[in-house]
């Protein structure tokens, strides 16, 4: 499972080279954790996927939706255990859509399976790459400024000399949300959820 974007691209991003192994290592994570929140919005796993099989319940009706998308080839549609046969008995529709032909699926619980192949071949789409590389690079600014202040939120400056601490109230996150520290921090911000919405999977 690869993520979606590199260290490289978020160093592209913050116009910055990131050489120290506990850096790297701390970039790494936060490029995994926005992978992860960008497949968790999308209700899907993105990246491309040969010959996955699936199960599926099935209300019946002609159409039948595939979870995953883009699907680019179905090899093999077993309804209730019986082996279908392509143009025949079903053919696949634009967006992931399988549709019976001449008659309904048969309706029941895990009564389809399908091996089909699915998602996008690299390189993935930029604007998918776009939204991981801003992510990530968020939380690994976030992460140094944490470092700096020793996990303590809220410090807007620092002194030496007869040593003081400022503290300033952190908010953001979106409309009628606040924040303290990381771990109140939202992952995707809305203006990158527009972003994501074509790519995301909503149940039938």
């Amino acid at each position: 499972m690869a993520d979606f974007c590199t260290v490289q691209d978020v160093e592209n991003l913050l116009q910055i080279e990131i050489t120290d192994a506990d850096k790297i290592a701390a970039c790494e994570r936060a490029i995994a954790e926005a992978t992860e929140a960008i497949r968790n919005y999308c209700h899907q796993y993105i990246e491309f996927v040969s010959d996955d099989e699936i199960t599926l319940d099935c209300a019946g009706g002609t159409r039948l939706f595939l979870p995953e998308l883009p699907v680019s080839e179905v090899t093999e549609v077993i309804e209730d255990e019986e082996v279908l046969t392509e143009d025949d008995d079903y053919k696949l529709g634009q967006y992931g859509i399988l549709h019976r032909v001449d008659c309904d699926w048969e309706a029941g619980i895990q009564i389809v399976t399908i091996t089909y192949t699915h998602g996008y071949a690299a390189p993935l789409p930029d604007d998918i790459v776009g939204v991981a590389t801003r992510a990530a690079a968020r939380v690994y600014q976030v992460g140094l400024r944490a470092s700096d202040t020793d996990g303590v939120p809220g410090v807007s400056a620092k002194s030496l000399g007869d040593y003081s601490v400022s503290y300033a109230s952190e908010v953001g996150g979106g409309v009628g949300e606040g924040l303290m520290g990381v771990s109140g921090a939202r992952m995707l911000l809305l203006s990158e959820k527009d972003i994501l919405n074509k790519y995301r999977y909503v149940m039938q």
